[in-house]
């Protein structure tokens, strides 16, 4: 009795995803509307736009791959699509992080500029943010937050 390997697997093409993250924008942000909720507190509004650049760095990124692949030759590049996939992004920034009141909402340690007790944590902190999911950053956030504020008002507890 022989063994027969099997054949390596061939395949006509396959689908490459390449998105980038989005460079912060001031114009891009979340404000409180005109409109209220049945509690009478104003609705969050959020303006957001893809940029020519952003669109530009898109395409710069995506030139760049595709010339890598044909130069390595692993096959032809076909780019489809013009725009950012609109299922993946992840909105963030809106309380930045930033030693500098001027340029975030809270400090490196999350605490809001200027208000002795009051965090925030997740990806509303985020500096820029990731094309990628965030969640493993924003649970290494909140674990970094919690041993800061156990060490700053329960010291000498572990």
């Amino acid at each position: 009795m022989s063994a027969v390997a099997p054949s390596p697997a061939r395949h006509d093409a396959f689908t490459l995803l390449l998105n980038l993250e989005q460079p912060p924008h001031r114009e891009n942000r979340i404000v409180l509307s005109a409109r209220r909720d049945r509690l009478g507190v104003p609705a969050a509004e959020l303006h957001w736009r893809w940029y020519e650049e952003d669109q530009r760095g898109l395409q710069r990124a995506r030139q760049a791959v595709a010339h890598e692949f044909e130069r390595a030759g692993l096959g032809r590049v076909e780019v489809k699509g013009s725009s950012p996939d609109p299922n993946a992004h992840h909105h963030g920034g809106t309380t930045r992080m930033s030693v500098d009141p001027g340029s975030g909402a809270v400090d490196p340690d999350g605490r809001v500029h200027g208000v002795e007790n009051v965090y925030a944590c997740g990806a509303s902190v985020f500096p820029t943010a990731g094309f990628a999911n965030p969640t493993l950053t924003i649970v290494a956030l909140a674990l970094r937050l919690a041993a800061h504020l156990q060490q700053r008002w329960s010291p000498g507890m572990t």
